[in-house]
């Protein structure tokens, strides 16, 4: 079984590519085998690439099927990419679920429509997403909670992502794992900016993750 920092580094990679499928133009997921394991690996938001930004700001509630009411760009990126892996996955190994920001995002909700179908229980762990559950939404939470093998959102201390979209409109469907120190932000608005982007990179989940051998 992969270890998180394993999982984590893998969503570095991801960012890099290639992808295995990418639909809607811009929701995007790495298959990779490792050992038992397959690994669904969905990178998150690049820096620039504007038609990730416009998903990610594309927070109105709305329904999707099986998994409730979401973001609407997370939830349809979601249902875009489980339309186009649910064939692809093996009977015969064990699914994982993960990715990092935007990535982690769309990585929950391909777990929750995973066990919707009644397929066997995956792990899911996700580095520094954003919520993706509507406040009335209590289908998803249901899903992951009992669906799967184990089910961990890691979110860095002073990382902004995971805060957003805000309270009470949308929310966490687990009260995630807190890890790591905030960078220390030097006066000023532009310091401050760059830090708060160093506590969401993912090479900072991954060393954090090392140092307690997770």
């Amino acid at each position: 079984m992969l270890s998180h920092a394993d999982l984590a580094d893998l969503c570095a990679l991801a960012y890099r590519g290639p992808q295995s499928v990418t639909v809607s133009v811009d929701a995007r997921c790495c298959l990779l085998p490792r050992g038992g394991e397959l690994v669904v690996v969905c990178p998150g938001t690049h820096l620039d690439d504007l038609v990730d930004w416009l998903r990610d700001l594309d927070w109105v509630p709305a329904p999707f099927d099986k998994i409730g009411w979401c973001h609407r760009g997370f939830g349809a990126g979601a249902r875009d990419l489980w339309a186009a892996i649910r064939r692809e996955l093996p009977s015969d190994k064990r699914i994982v679920f993960t990715g990092h920001s935007l990535g982690g995002a769309l990585a929950l909700g391909l777990a929750g429509l995973h066990i919707a179908e009644g397929r066997s229980p995956p792990r899911l762990v996700t580095f520094g997403a954003p919520r993706v559950a509507f406040a009335l939404n209590f289908a998803l939470r249901q899903l992951v909670r009992r669906g799967t093998l184990e089910c961990v959102e890691y979110r860095r201390r002073g990382d902004p992502v995971p805060t957003v979209p805000p309270r009470p409109i949308f929310k966490h469907v687990t009260r995630g794992v807190a890890i790591g120190a905030p960078l220390p932000a030097p006066p000023g608005v532009i310091d401050e900016f760059v830090a708060k982007v160093g506590d969401h990179d993912v090479q900072r989940y991954r060393a954090d993750l090392q140092a307690l051998n997770c």
